[in-house]
């Protein structure tokens, strides 16, 4: 099973928020409806700022833990190199998953 490590965002730079999921297309959906208290936080951080995909999801616990231990800046660098306008990464998972959708039915 796939799983997927991200880091979320509400403005660059700040509140980033490390989480693993096996359904990034789905998490990010109930992230951004706020489906669950569980999903709200203080600062509405719900934008996709960097994500990586791993075949197991034990790998991605893994690199969850290392991100969560690495100094901010490091993240926040890792970020600029990968993603250097903060763009919302949530419209381009929906783009790719969207056209999948549409080559399926063609």
């Amino acid at each position: 099973m796939s799983a997927y490590v991200y880091i979320l965002f509400n403005r660059p730079d700040e509140n980033l928020i490390i989480g693993v999921t096996s359904n990034l297309l789905m998490h990010m959906h109930e992230i951004k409806n706020k489906i669950s208290k569980v999903y709200e936080n203080e600062f509405s951080t719900n934008k996709l700022a960097y994500y990586e995909k791993y075949d197991e999801f034990n790998d991605a616990v893994t690199r969850k833990k290392t991100l969560e231990g690495m100094p901010k800046d490091d993240l926040i660098s890792m970020i600029n190199r990968d993603n250097p306008g903060w763009d919302d990464l949530h419209d381009k998972i929906l783009k790719v998953w969207s056209d999948s959708l549409k080559s399926d039915i063609e």
